[in-house]
């Protein structure tokens, strides 16, 4: 039975401003955020309100994408290990219906104007739109390796972000009658892109290159490069356009441009392996995904100060955060206990260089080698061999991340797709160390070295190309 003050508490709760669910309590009216936590096939339901995690909502496995939209009623997530794209109700917090969308599904991205979603279909190469008013897809482009993308308002023109190695490339599409209007060639895989809210540009990332890439929409033509730290993933822009929130991977840490200068006017220290992020409907406010701590960092923009750390689970990844609440009236589901993080090594710096340490092996004996490439890690990381000793490397990612494999000094660059296999003839120097690394995710620890001999792991391996003989 009820306390005789429970009505009132009740009552008082009620006109506070708060909802009593079953199992969380948020403020009635604030925004929810929505965490895509790769590892733990879930999503995490934060409660900006109160910074902290109010539910989970269980999806198909690899959840990659994530966008909500823009009147906060609806999330879509892609599944890369499920081929479909699961919708949530915001209202009640539940996957309501499930979207075929072929193989391997990758980014996610929403119309201004709510009307449309783009899907990247990494596996199938092609890009799809799916209508947000019946959940049916409506059309579809063909792109080779389609990873990440942005949309126009009125959802009718798209920017794509092609990694099919050797013909890397931007592709400007036509979503009315569905066809390529336009490319963009470049010599350096492209990761994350935005489009500016005026239209007029694209801010995109390169694999290897510490700068955010400017792209005027109406030439084609990229028009600036912003330094920034090592490893930029991602730099959406605040509603407002003023600025820009590169997200910069190595240093771990949410480098704030300014898009009339194209300059960086700040900089704070997040989360380690920082992924995603992205600004509340004010611009006040951004939430930076931290792949490698588990959390999401609260910044706030005008301090630039992180003013709260939100534990979600494991390898979050995307997040989305309503313009406003949604009709939300019902508690979601209860946290769930956190999976333990999967392929947990130790790390080791050696020369500045963050080795994730999943262990050494000799293969001197060997021609060839089973060697796991993983997020973010090599497995085993220390290879040692004979002077001059070649080596078949057979690389396998059971990942749904791209990965790369690259030693500049035998002239070796090598993606390795995701869940993908490829085969890599090394050779040992004649004495010393020589580095191996992902140019993608080499500062978050994916690295390794071949070691000739007795000669121990050591920070001056070389990465640099040889000089060219005379």
């Amino acid at each position: 039975m009820l306390k005789r003050g429970a009505p009132v508490l009740l009552v008082l709760a009620l006109m506070a401003g708060w909802v009593i669910g079953t199992s969380a309590v948020w403020a009635a009216g604030a925004p929810k955020a929505y965490v895509g936590l790769f590892k733990d096939d879930a999503v995490a339901v934060i409660d900006t309100g109160q910074n902290k995690v109010v539910g989970t909502i269980s999806v198909p496995k690899g959840p990659h994408g994530l966008v909500v939209t823009p009147d906060g009623r609806k999330v879509y997530v892609s599944s890369d290990g499920a081929s479909v794209v699961s919708v949530i109700d915001t209202a009640n917090d539940r996957v309501v219906a499930s979207i075929d969308v072929g193989a391997t599904p990758h980014g996610l991205a929403v119309s201004g104007d709510g009307s449309r979603v783009l899907v990247m279909g990494w596996g199938s190469n092609r890009v799809l739109v799916i209508d947000t008013a019946t959940d049916r897809v409506i059309g579809e482009v063909p792109v080779a390796q389609p990873h990440n993308g942005t949309l126009s308002r009125d959802g009718r023109t798209g920017w794509v972000a092609s990694q099919q190695q050797g013909v890397t490339a931007l592709a400007r599409l036509d979503l009315t009658a569905w066809k390529e209007t336009a490319r963009v060639p470049l010599d350096k895989t492209p990761r994350g892109l935005e489009l500016s809210p005026d239209g007029r540009r694209v801010f995109f990332t390169l694999a290897g290159v510490n700068a955010v890439q400017v792209l005027d929409t109406a030439t084609g033509q990229i028009v600036a490069q912003i330094p920034v730290g090592a490893s930029p993933h991602y730099a959406p822009f605040t509603p407002d356009g003023r600025q820009a929130l590169a997200v910069v991977q190595g240093p771990g840490e949410l480098a704030i441009l300014d898009t009339a200068s194209n300059t960086v006017v700040g900089t704070v220290a997040v989360g380690k392996a920082p992924h995603w992020t992205m600004a509340n409907a004010a611009g006040r406010t951004a939430y930076v995904t931290n792949e490698g701590s588990n959390d999401v960092s609260v910044v706030d923009l005008a301090s630039r100060t992180v003013t709260a750390t939100i534990a979600v689970g494991n390898a979050p990844r995307k997040i989305a955060v309503q313009a406003a609440a949604g009709a939300a009236t019902t508690s979601p589901a209860p946290p769930r206990a956190a999976a333990a993080p999967a392929g947990k090594g130790k790390s080791v710096t050696l020369g500045g260089v963050t080795y994730a340490d999943h262990g050494n092996k000799d293969v001197r004996n060997l021609s060839k080698l089973e060697l796991e490439a993983d997020d973010y890690y090599f497995s085993p990381t220390f290879l040692r061999g004979n002077p001059g000793q070649k080596l078949t490397l057979i690389v396998e990612s059971e990942a749904a991340t791209l990965h790369n494999l690259s030693i500049p000094a035998l002239g070796i660059d090598k993606d390795i797709p995701p869940k993908g296999k490829v085969q890599i003839a090394v050779t040992f120097p004649a004495s010393g160390v020589l580095a191996f690394f992902c140019k993608f995710h080499g500062p978050l620890g994916m690295n390794g070295q071949l070691l000739t001999g007795d000669a121990p792991p050591s920070g001056g391996a070389s990465r640099a190309p040889l000089a060219p003989s005379r």
